[in-house]
This record gives C-alpha cells, structure tokens and sequence, in this order.
C-alpha cells in the first residue's frame, strides 16, 4: 500500500514539472514572440510614415522596454537622419495594446543631446529632456525642455499623425523636417552667456495631416539680466503666438535707465524681415515712438523713424557700442522734441557692433552744457540736424547761444578735429572768454567779438586749417590792439581820445596748421587807422607783424608838426608780452619819437591773441601749456 502511494506521489511530480516546463517554454517562446512582434509592429509604424530607427546598440525587454543608444530616426528610402538622440528609452504599454490591438508605446528622453536635421543643416540642442506617449495617430508630449546655456525651455504639446493609408495607390512622399522656424527663433534667442537665464513656457499644436503641416504655439519668456545683440536688459518679458503663417510678439524691457515696450511681427519664415514698433522712455517719463524692422540672418536693426521728447543721450548709455561714441563732456540739460531717420544698428562679429544715424532733426529747442578745458560752455536754444556714419558726426545748420552771443555751425566731427567746417561766432562777449584764454581787463566787459570761420579746427590747434574775418567792436580806445600804441606813438601831435570812446578791429586771416596770416588788419579809431599785417601763432602763442599808423583829419584835433602822416611799427612776441616798436615816421621832425620807446602791452593780448586763441580753445589740453 506505501508502495503504491509512492508511486503516485512521484507521477504527479513528474507531471507538474513536465506542466512547468512546457509553460516556461511557451512564456519563453510568447515573450520572444511578443517582443518580436513588438519590433515588427514598432518598425512597420514607423515604416508606414516613411521611417526607420537604428542605433548603436540596443536592449528589449518585455517589462522593461527598449533602450537605445545613439539612436536615429531616419527617412526612407534615402535613410538621411532627421533627428538623433543620444540615448531613448521606449516603454510598450501593454494593457493599452491588448485593449485597442495597436502599438501603444511612451518614450523618455532625460538630459540627452538632440540633433534635428533638415535640407540647410543641423541643429544642436542640449540637456534636452521630453515625454512622450504615442497612441495611434498622437502623440502627446507631456513635457519637453531644454537647457543651452542663457535660453531654458519647457513646453507641451500635442501631434497629430497622419493614419496609416488604406489607398495603396497614395503617393508616399518621403518625411523631412522643416526646421526655418526653429532656427529663426535660435537666432532671436542669442542671449550672451554669462548673464541670467530667459526662460520660455507654453505650449504647442502641430498637425501633420494636411500639406503643408499646420502648426502653432503660444509662449511666454522672461529673464532677469540678460543681454541680447549687445543690449543688457535688466528684465525682459516676452509673449509670443507663432504658425507656421508667420510670428506675433509683444515685449517689455526694462533697462538700466528707462525702459521700452516692443510689437514685433513676421508674415512666414522665408527670410522675412521681423517688423517693429513700439515706444521708448527715459526715466523722466517722455517717451519716443518708433518702427523699423530687423533682419536675423544679417543681424542688422533699422529704425526708419523715432520720434517725440525722450532722452536719448540716456538711452543710449543703456548700449556699450552707441554709449561709445557719445561726447564725454557733453551733457544735455534739456533734451529736444527730435525726429530720427534711419538708426540702422549691425551687432557684427566678434563683438564689434556699428551703427548709422540717416538724420536727427530738432524739432525744439535743446540746452547743453559741453566741458571744454576743465570749464562749462552753456549752449541754450540749440536747433539744427544732426547724423552719424560709422566714423563721424556731421552737422548741419546747428544754431544756438552761447558767451552771450549767437553760433551757427556745420561741420563733420571724428572726435579729433571738426573739418569740413562753416562757423560763425556773432556778438560773443570777449569778457566771458576769461575761463579759456585767462585775465582780461575790466573794461572789456562790453567788448564784443564776431568771427566767421571756414576750414578745420582740431583739437590740436597745430591742425586747424582754414580762412575767416574777425571783428572786434564796443572796445574803448585805450584796449583797442595797436591803436593805443599809436596814440602812445604820437604823444606830441594828438590828444589822447576820451576813456568812453570806442575803437573796433576788423581782420581777414589764412590759418594754416595753427598759424594765422593776418592781411590784412584794420584797426580803426576816432583820429587813427592801423593798418597791419603779419601771423599770429596759436601753437606757440606768439604774434610777429608791421604796421602803419595813419592819422585821420578830425576836428579838434592840433597836428604839430603839421608834416607827420604815417608812423611805422613793428609787432612782435608772445602773448602775454607783445611789443610794439616804432621803425619811423614819414615827413616828421625826429623829436616826434623821443618818447616812442619800445612798449609792452596788454591790450595787444586783448586784441589780438584772445580771438585767435579762441579757435584753439577746445584743445584737449590748454595751449598755455607750450609757453
């Protein structure tokens, strides 16, 4: 009996290891079976749409999924890749394949590098991490983000495939990407890096179905401290609305001083101009309203037209290559109501920006204040036009006042020198040229000075080159250059004049390289004409010449001898010692020049050398330094 019941027990062993053993060989042969036919299934998708995957190396695994390794999704028949990836991993859901009989697969992507290509080339993204899930004809990609450097983005979205056609006769034409609006976008998003972070969220629709593909996203970007074609930004926020019919955007920037609000819009992406407007406003609140356009490929922007009150001198320090150029002593009280033409700005490469002004007309009165030789010139009511190309300002037709008088300008300025130039001085009052040319005499005070000048004026004065007149009038007598000499020359044949009687110089000059040849000049009294000729040095502030007096018949006036009529001088030395030395008197007894010693006078300084060092007062440095 024992013996019977152990026989028994090791049947039923013997057919429960037999049972086990054909269920392992069939779950081994179902789990080959099935993840074969979930290879054949997943690659006779992606064949129907005209696709292909490899890799370099791969693992399937019926709970586990696939993983692959430099994978590429490629287009048959030519197998070109479309995009690559790093590393993929692809999960089968199978619950959802048992319940809809359709591949139904998910596939994960972490911090992985993706490479998109196109007919034009590559496009490389980083640290590029999605999650899809594909059912079907969608695909929804609960996230998709990538980090490359300066631009962070994190998006959703949802494609539509097309269904696997039924029509065998439907032409197949080969899959490819479009990648023009990507790249347009990248170029956009050229954030210098270093900076903070611009970071861009929203979400995505692309339809694959009809031709050609349908498209659109909606999107949001902001980021603190960020810099973008050689602009630094102190916030910049962005909402966009792209198709592939084109692109909508509406920004806010804050700057370091003032800020601006942007609309810009792009009808397609066939290498379509961004058009732009907007206002900017300085932080005083007056604002500029602008429009223009920017061209990605090249990098330029171009603002046709800016107009209106805001300061744009303040504005354009928040740009290290138009703050740059600015005048550095020059600083503007009351900005003008201006209308700019073509700002064409090119952020070059290797960080060398260049920009153009076509013209800036003030359209109201501006007031500035230019530091020249460590001392404020205040300009008031300055009206005219200006522009800019590359390398100089020009000017045209700028007026204003200024030491009591009137300016007129047009001129070309590269920093160094003004060429080119038309200036002319009217009614300045020579008293207030103190601060530049030093001390002048009290009763100076309502002398007045007009010069007109055509050539240049350099920095240096050694460099100004050119012709003018100059005129002195409202000067008393006894300040008069040469004509006090004169009077000093004739003490025994004229009276002196009274104190309150005025005197006036009138001179025609040829400056060339500093120096000015004086002929001729006529100083002019109530009994005396000075006619004089020669150079006077603005380098070396040095005066050399000869004139010749001639005394006027005026009523009143006792000649004795009545035989004298001309007297020769010499003119000679430096600024602020000028002699005056009688060479002879035509027709007179030799008494009349005992007293004419050699004189040292300051009203030549006056006279003389204060207008013409007045052409080199904007040297960088005084020109009394060469004494």
């Amino acid at each position: 009996m024992s013996r019977a019941k152990a026989h028994s027990s090791h049947h039923r062993l013997r057919t429960v290891l037999l049972v086990l053993a054909v269920l392992a060989v069939l779950l081994v042969g179902g789990y080959h079976w099935l993840v074969s036919t979930a290879q054949k299934t997943m690659r006779q998708c992606l064949s129907e749409r005209g696709l292909s995957l490899t890799s370099s190396s791969e693992s399937w695994s019926l709970l586990g999924g696939i993983t692959l390794n430099d994978a590429a999704l490629r287009s048959l028949p030519s197998n070109d890749p479309l995009i690559e990836i790093t590393a993929l991993h692809v999960d089968i859901l199978w619950r959802d394949v048992w319940q809809t009989h359709k591949a139904v697969t998910s596939w994960h992507i972490k911090d992985a590098t993706l490479t998109l290509h196109d007919q034009a080339g590559a496009v490389k993204l980083k640290h590029f991490t999605t999650d899809v899930s594909i059912r079907d004809d969608k695909i929804e990609i609960a996230q998709l983000g990538t980090d490359n450097g300066p631009v962070s983005v994190a998006v959703k979205g949802q494609i539509t495939t097309a269904a696997a056609s039924s029509d065998s006769s439907a032409s197949k034409e080969p899959f490819q990407l479009n990648l023009k609006p990507v790249r347009a976008v990248l170029d956009m998003l050229n954030f210098k890096p270093g900076g903070g972070t611009f970071a861009i969220t929203g979400s995505f629709a692309v339809d694959l179905r009809p031709a050609p593909v349908e498209w659109s996203a909606t999107l949001h970007g902001s980021g603190p401290k960020v810099e973008l074609q050689g602009v630094p930004m102190q916030q910049a926020d962005v909402d966009a609305q792209l198709s592939q019919s084109g692109m909508q955007l509406s920004s806010k920037i804050a700057f370091a001083r003032g800020s601006a609000t942007v609309e810009a819009s792009r009808a397609g992406w066939d290498e379509q101009p961004l058009l732009l407007s907007g206002t900017v406003t300085d932080t005083a609140g007056h604002k500029d309203t602008f429009k223009g356009q920017e061209i990605g490929k090249t990098g330029t922007l171009t603002i046709s037209q800016l107009s209106g009150n805001a300061n744009l001198v303040e504005l354009a320090h928040n740009i290290p290559a138009l703050s740059a150029t600015l005048p550095k002593d020059v600083k503007v009280t009351s900005f003008p109501d201006i209308v700019a033409k073509d700002f064409v700005f090119h952020a070059g490469k290797g960080g060398s920006p260049e920009w153009t002004l076509g013209s800036l007309q003030l359209r109201s009165a501006a007031a500035l204040v230019v530091t020249v030789r460590e001392h404020p010139l205040v300009i008031e009511h300055l009206q005219g036009k200006v522009s800019y190309d590359h390398h100089a300002w020009h000017f045209e037709d700028l007026k204003g006042g200024m030491l009591g008088g009137k300016f007129a300008l047009t001129a070309s300025y590269d920093g160094k020198k003004l060429s080119a130039a038309d200036v002319s001085l009217q009614s300045l009052r020579l008293d207030n040229l103190k601060p530049w040319v030093g001390k002048l005499s009290a009763r100076l005070e309502d002398a007045e000075l007009t010069l007109t000048y055509r050539g240049v004026i350099g920095n240096d004065p050694s460099s100004s080159t050119g012709s003018g007149t100059l005129d002195l009038v409202h000067a008393p007598v006894v300040h008069v250059p040469l004509l006090d000499q004169a009077y000093q020359l004739f003490p025994h044949i004229l009276h002196r004049e009274h104190p309150n009687d005025t005197g006036e110089v009138r001179a025609r000059f040829i400056m060339s390289q500093g120096v000015a040849m004086v002929e001729p000049m006529k100083v002019l009294g109530q009994s005396i004409v000075v006619t004089a000729r020669g150079t006077v040095n603005v380098n070396k502030r040095t005066v050399e010449g000869h004139g010749r007096a001639n005394v006027r018949g005026v009523v009143g006036v006792v000649l004795a001898p009545v035989s004298v009529v001309f007297l020769e001088m010499q003119v000679r030395g430096p600024f602020d010692d000028i002699k005056v030395a009688p060479l002879g008197i035509v027709g007179a007894a030799k008494s009349v020049l005992h007293n004419a010693a050699k004189l040292s006078s300051l009203v030549l300084r006056e006279g003389v050398s204060v207008p013409f060092e007045a052409l080199g007062m904007f040297s960088k440095e005084s020109s009394k330094a060469s004494e």
